[in-house]
């Protein structure tokens, strides 16, 4: 057998009973709800997760009090709204509508739980009173209930507001514990921040003071040096720009490209007297010897004469290519020596100021002549000059001739004791 129960709310518009009955439909699952308007206008069940309904749509978009009934089955409890409460048409209130709760054990089983979660939330959506919550005064049934649903508004008034007392209240605590624990971190971050700032000034600070006393430690280093320090330095940067000489012991470029003119015209004069040597040769091949015996014997002297040039200019070549190559090596080993004796000099030096300081005289002449002899003196021989063997030839000649006669076109000149052909570098 179904049960009744009545739930009594103010008149509600359209858009607030349908809201209600959404909830409950998404809460429990249920898939559709239906609807009844004024006017005769069914619009009967409604798919709450489907396309929008179109009658509904233009209903709720008059925001007026249009629906006349509207249920949703809840596993055995069906939920209805009546328009002016469940009366013949003549008797509907203009003040309030009603919510049927009709349970039918038989269709469902629902807990209590949720019974009262339905009742709560209708109450709640729909703002529900009880009606005779008021002092009898005599006043009519209609002002009897509007008494009833203004009783029924102040306690949601006075309800609402102590929610709102509390919630301002939680509110606020939790504001001011939000905002001490924001403080407490916040000031822990900047004494963290502040401690590594001092920690990194204090780094900088020693860092910056180390630096300052190496400054002041080079600058009185320098300012302490005396000339022996100087010359040490002098002495090192001498040593230093000799060893690197010794290294890369050598001539330039330019000295090397003098040399040139000389080995082109030494070649040019090699290649030459070849060629006419060997003309000379193949004259001398030409001429039978008993049909003409002087110019076959000129053609004799003129291939020893040649043959003689060309090995004396070969001769001096390898005598100039010696003499360079002995003035290399005469170079170098004088850079040697001066590195060994720039070496000895410092220690002279530093041996007589350490004479001169523990004994506070000058060392004996007899034993400085002793520990400088020889020093920076140059043992090397100067070369000979080097001449072609023509040269010496005439220098021979001519050295031992008393005088000299040389007849040049009309007129004739005369040296007396020419001596020898000065010698000169080529």
């Amino acid at each position: 057998m179904a049960q009744v129960q009545r739930i009594k709310i103010p008149r509600m518009p359209d858009r607030s009973v349908i809201d209600c009955f959404y909830k409950l439909a998404k809460k429990y699952q249920i898939p559709t709800l239906n609807i009844g308007a004024t006017a005769f206008s069914n619009i009967g069940a409604v798919n709450i997760e489907g396309d929008p309904n179109e009658d509904l749509e233009a209903l709720l978009e008059h925001n007026s009090t249009l629906i006349e009934s509207c249920s949703i089955a809840i596993s055995g409890l069906t939920v209805i709204y009546h328009r002016g409460g469940q009366f013949p048409p003549e008797q509907k209130s203009p003040i309030f509508d009603e919510i049927h709760l009709n349970l039918n054990p038989q269709q469902g089983n629902l807990s209590n739980t949720d019974k009262f979660d339905i009742v709560a939330l209708i109450n709640d959506e729909l703002k529900a009173y009880e009606p005779g919550r008021f002092i009898e005064t005599g006043l009519s049934e209609e002002q009897n209930q509007l008494l009833s649903i203004h009783e029924g508004t102040l306690e949601r008034l006075e309800t609402l507001n102590e929610d709102l007392v509390r919630q301002s209240s939680d509110f606020r605590e939790n504001l001011e514990r939000k905002f001490e624990e924001k403080s407490t971190e916040l000031e822990q971050q900047t004494n963290t921040k502040q401690e590594k700032i001092d920690s990194e000034y204090e780094r900088k600070v020693a860092e910056l003071q180390s630096k300052s006393q190496s400054l002041t430690d080079k600058l009185k280093a320098i300012d302490d040096r005396d000339n022996t320090h100087v010359r040490r330095e002098i002495r090192d940067k001498m040593l230093s720009d000799v060893k690197s000489r010794i290294e890369t012991f050598g001539v330039s470029k330019n000295t090397q490209n003098k040399r040139r003119p000389v080995i082109y015209g030494i070649i040019l004069m090699v290649v030459t007297i070849s060629l006419l040597l060997a003309n000379a040769v193949l004259q001398l091949n030409k001429v039978p010897t008993q049909i003409d015996a002087p110019i076959y014997y000129w053609a004799l002297i003129k291939v020893t004469f040649l043959s003689l040039v060309l090995l004396g200019t070969i001769l001096y070549y390898i005598k100039w290519q010696n003499r360079w190559a002995e003035q290399h090596s005469n170079s170098e080993f004088q850079l040697q020596q001066f590195y060994i004796d720039v070496n000895r000099a410092n220690w002279v030096i530093e041996s007589c100021l350490e004479w001169r300081k523990e004994t506070d005289s000058v060392i004996p002449t007899e034993l400085l002549s002793s520990i400088t002899n020889n020093l920076f003196e140059n043992g090397s021989e100067e070369l000979d000059k080097v001449v072609h063997p023509s040269d010496e030839l005439a220098s021979a000649l001519l050295g031992s001739a008393s005088k000299l006669k040389l007849k040049i076109g009309g007129s004739e000149m005369e040296f007396d004791k020419p001596g020898k052909i000065k010698k000169s570098i080529t």
